[in-house]
């Protein structure tokens, strides 16, 4: 027994780790070697030990304690024993003591004895601090707004320390201000999603003592006093560095709409993209304050060394068209012995300028057995009495209910007209694809032979207004081209591709899974029925179908433009960093390139020119290939960067619009 207690008395690695808050390393350690590089220019050893130290001692030792003191309210917070912190037995708190004076006591006395006097106060300082915020008597972190003061000196403080340690001349005082603020507002902002668990476990905190709502408006202004102190103490650079905080007010702004505690889990989200933020906002500065200050002396390579990266991603963007291409390649199919009946489900809204050769290419279908269940969602053209001028048995026009309380438009109507489908195979085709006349053979056999409980294939662009050809081309360039679909299908679980054009599924297995009662309440119903299907264990496929299928979109800017906002968003998984990291990333590598090379040609600076005119090249082969594939024009190659900077815009916006606007998603009936 004796033994047996000793060996679960004892830490791994693994929990030492997970107690040390890995994912924050970079919050502490950034900001040390940024004082320190302002404070000497150079790297040393010295400066590399000290980053360490702050990279992982540091935080074992201020997330150590912590969790040590906050057991008894931790294990009632859901959040712990996450990547958002660790959560240790209490019988393993006295050898994490002796894990985090290991761990600490090297370095503390490596810096002070290498450090000054001044030095040394500030370091003992920043210990002080990380006991004060959670050990008793002291316990700062139940004294409101001290605890948020205290939690900013725990990442302001080893900014500082660089500072003093590198025996720098100039103070930044502006910029610690900024970093004060910035941490306070941040401390308050991660103690609203624990209002329930503290206030259970008699916590107090500036979250408790002030209530959700009006902690969050005292986020704001911090986070607000943050970026305006930045952009006027260093203007006009200060105005980027702004830009950049400023992505903290917006995800603060987010959650506005909550007011009341009882809604302060829904702040849990927000701390999840604070965690993340916090990489891209710290990348970005990063790169701002080597571009100013130049620590290393490579300044005048700085066009150099961007061309060879820019070379260098293009080169991994070909190979990951290549690849996707060759993945969502379609196998060649058989001609089947017994051919089972589809019915084609459709639903439109004003597309009196398309559903007119849609239809007809169905009807022209060489295919013994189908039927189309068509709908108007209160068209306000034509589209309606169009379709009730074909004379066909095999056309029926369907009227449906009203829509139902907790469900999307397209996904209400989905469901009935699924409802009324006669078929063993079910297509859901948007209202303004063109099939070819084997079409239907096609996605019949692929389901048969590939075994395939449900497919869908990404047709051609037939894109004719400059609208088109600006906006809706870039959707093939950005599943093709710039995000690693089939690599992500084949490994993540909910990670699918799906084309809202062509969406064929075996009615019974769909059906008996609950059709799209799945995605009641999706403005994405597409792509998240097939993650459903796949979840779910049966096989989904994806495949390129130009050949077979052709997509003339909606022709008005206005339609596009409101499409693109519904479905981008979602697209993303409501993921504001990922939106930010996708938006910033196509910025930096699709158009900075270009305005830096006009910029080079009007001041005639040749410095690094060819390789960068190089990389941006081999960026529009690798527009023009999927051009080609998808059967668009060449002006859309040509106009891609407009048509980025369009589709970054969108993806913006379409987060705004979803986070910010009212109704909810949820609630809304957009007809698209």
């Amino acid at each position: 027994m004796t033994k047996k207690t000793n060996s679960s008395s004892s830490l791994t690695l693994k929990e030492i780790l997970a107690t040390s808050r890995p994912f924050s390393w970079v919050n502490t350690a950034a900001p040390f070697i940024v004082g320190y590089l302002l404070a000497t220019h150079t790297l040393d050893v010295t400066g590399i030990i000290g980053m360490i130290y702050f990279l992982f001692s540091y935080n074992l030792l201020m997330y150590g304690v912590n969790d040590i003191y906050d057991y008894e309210s931790d294990i009632k917070n859901p959040r712990k024993n996450s990547i958002e912190g660790g959560l240790l037995e209490k019988h393993k708190h006295a050898p994490l003591w002796y894990a985090i004076a290991a761990a600490n006591m090297p370095f503390l006395l490596y810096l002070l004895y290498t450090g000054t006097t001044a030095a040394r106060i500030a370091l003992l300082g920043l210990v002080f601090f990380c006991f004060s915020y959670s050990a008793k008597p002291l316990r700062f972190k139940e004294v409101p707004f001290l605890d948020s003061i205290n939690s900013a000196i725990h990442f302001a403080g080893p900014f500082v320390f660089g500072l003093i340690y590198g025996q720098s001349t100039n103070w930044f005082i502006p910029a610690i201000i900024a970093f004060i603020a910035w941490g306070m507002a941040s401390q308050a902002f991660g103690a609203i999603q624990d209002i329930k668990p503290d206030r259970a476990a008699k916590i107090k905190s500036i979250a408790t003592f002030l209530g959700a709502k009006r902690t969050n408006r005292y986020v704001l202004f911090f986070y607000s006093l943050s970026c305006i102190v930045v952009a006027v103490s260093y203007f006009p650079v200060g105005i980027i560095a702004a830009g950049f905080l400023g992505l903290y007010v917006l995800n603060a702004s987010f959650f506005i709409k909550y007011k009341s505690d009882a809604q302060s889990t829904q702040f849990h989200r927000g701390w999840q993209n604070f965690m993340w933020l916090n990489l891209i906002v710290g990348f970005w500065l990063s790169q701002l304050l080597l571009y100013i200050f130049d620590p290393f002396g490579v300044k005048q390579y700085y066009v150099t060394l961007l061309g060879f990266f820019l070379l260098l991603f293009f080169l991994i963007q070909l190979g990951l068209t290549l690849y996707n291409l060759r993945a969502f390649a379609r196998p060649k199919t058989q001609r089947l012995n017994e051919w089972p009946k589809i019915s084609i489900i459709m639903h439109a809204y004003n597309q009196a300028d398309n559903i007119s050769s849609t239809l007809l290419a169905i009807l022209g279908q060489q295919y013994p057995q189908f039927e189309i269940l068509f709908t108007d969602l209160g068209s306000s053209d034509n589209t309606l009495k169009i379709a009730q001028g074909f004379q066909d048995p095999r056309l029926k026009i369907v009227q449906t209910k009203p829509l139902k309380a907790g469900w999307t438009l397209n996904s209400w109507v989905s469901q009935q007209l699924l409802e009324k489908a006669t078929g063993e195979i079910v297509l859901l085709l948007s209202a303004d694809t063109i099939l070819l006349p084997n079409a239907l053979s096609i996605i019949a056999s692929l389901i048969t032979e590939q075994e395939l409980s449900l497919v869908s294939l990404l047709p051609a662009d037939q894109n004719k207004s400059l609208a088109q050809q600006i906006i809706l081309s870039q959707n093939h360039y950005f599943m093709l081209g710039l995000y690693p679909s089939a690599f992500l299908a084949k490994t993540h679980p909910r990670s699918v591709n799906a084309s809202t054009n062509i969406m064929a599924f075996v009615r019974s297995s769909i059906s008996t899974l609950g059709g799209f009662k799945l995605v009641s309440k999706s403005a994405l119903e597409d792509f998240d029925l097939a993650a459903e299907v796949k979840t779910k264990g049966l096989q989904t496929g994806f495949y390129l179908g130009a050949d077979i299928a052709t997509s003339q979109n909606h022709s008005s800017l206005g339609l596009i433009i409101a499409q693109n906002i519904r479905r981008f968003y979602p697209a993303v998984h409501f993921q504001m960093p990922l939106t930010i990291a996708l938006s910033g990333g196509g910025f930096f590598v699709l158009l900075l390139p270009s305005i830096i090379l006009a910029w080079l040609l009007i001041t005639s600076s040749f410095t690094g020119i060819l390789l960068l005119a190089l990389a941006i090249g081999l960026s529009y082969i690798n527009r023009l290939i999927i051009t080609i594939v998808s059967k668009q024009s060449i002006l859309s190659t040509l106009l891609y960067p407009i048509g980025s900077i369009c589709g970054l815009g969108l993806l913006i916006y379409s987060m705004i619009s979803y986070e910010l606007r009212k109704p909810r998603w949820q609630k809304r009936n957009e007809v698209f």
